[in-house]
């Protein structure tokens, strides 16, 4: 560990009322309703969005992508997660990716625009489209209850290139979201990168090995148990979530992974009263 005088928070972004997680109640889009899973946590400024179909198999007794065929990487590939900066001004939220290939999406993303009308009632934040949206919908996010009112921003850096970002981890009490860096510098779909591989399994498996899960914790000092991700098999396993304390994050900067050749980095952390 680093031990220095952390940075507390940065400029905070949005509201109050929005930091924290969400999950999604449903979302209404073109007047059909669809109830596939969907997190938005959010910090004072970073936001990390994943989106999994209800549809999607269970691929029971898979254990990683190499056990998966040609169809089952095509399902896969019908995910979506991001990470980056919301600003919201006026209940008008803008979601401005934080790099070009950091995160992955489908292509029924393609048809979301990057804002959206916020309206807060009673737990729920209720989602809908702007003049720029090309879609009408409504999403129902529902706040989900603290267990504790940390709000920390973090990225794994490798020890061998400490300006090089491997993940991005954002942990609001007693939940947290991550996502890697992509493997693909491709900005095509996931769908049409799979295609493009003309059935390379080993190319498209290598597409889709990049991580985006939904972590919650039972209690304090409990780990972060994995409730969604789009890599299946990790469900149900412990998510890399350092200890994290207000009298750690006073005096770190640097806190330590599980993986020997990277460190969290703190961004920013703040108490949520």
């Amino acid at each position: 560990m680093t031990r220095r005088r952390a940075v507390t928070h940065a400029d905070q972004t949005v509201p109050d009322w929005v930091i924290g997680c969400m999950e999604r109640k449903y979302i209404v889009l073109e007047g059909v309703r669809d109830p596939s899973p969907a997190i938005w946590v959010q910090t004072g400024s970073q936001y990390i969005d994943i989106r999994i179909p209800h549809d999607r198999p269970q691929f029971r007794g898979k254990r990683s992508l190499n056990d998966l065929g040609i169809e089952e990487l095509f399902e896969l590939a019908r995910q979506s997660a991001d990470t980056g900066v919301c600003r919201i001004e006026n209940r008008l939220a803008t979601w401005n990716s934080w790099a070009d290939r950091f995160g992955f999406w489908c292509d029924e993303a393609d048809i979301f625009p990057d804002d959206g009308c916020l309206e807060p009632r009673r737990g729920t934040i209720f989602e809908t489209e702007t003049e720029n949206s090309g879609v009408k919908y409504e999403e129902a996010w529902v706040l989900q209850p603290y267990d504790q009112g940390i709000v920390a921003h973090l990225t794994l850096r490798p020890l061998a290139d400490p300006a090089a970002v491997l993940g991005v981890l954002l942990v609001t009490g007693r939940y947290a979201g991550y996502v890697e860096s992509s493997t693909s510098a491709n900005p095509a779909s996931l769908q049409a990168q799979l295609g493009a591989a003309n059935g390379d399994l080993a190319r498209m498996r290598q597409i889709l090995d990049c991580e985006a899960s939904y972590a919650v914790r039972e209690r304090v000092g409990a780990p972060f148990v994995i409730r969604h991700s789009c890599l299946p098999f990790r469900e149900g396993r412990e998510l890399d979530v350092p200890v994290m304390s207000r009298p750690i994050l006073e005096r770190e900067t640097s806190l330590r992974a599980r993986r020997d050749d990277a460190a969290w980095r703190v961004e920013s952390w703040l108490i949520k009263r």
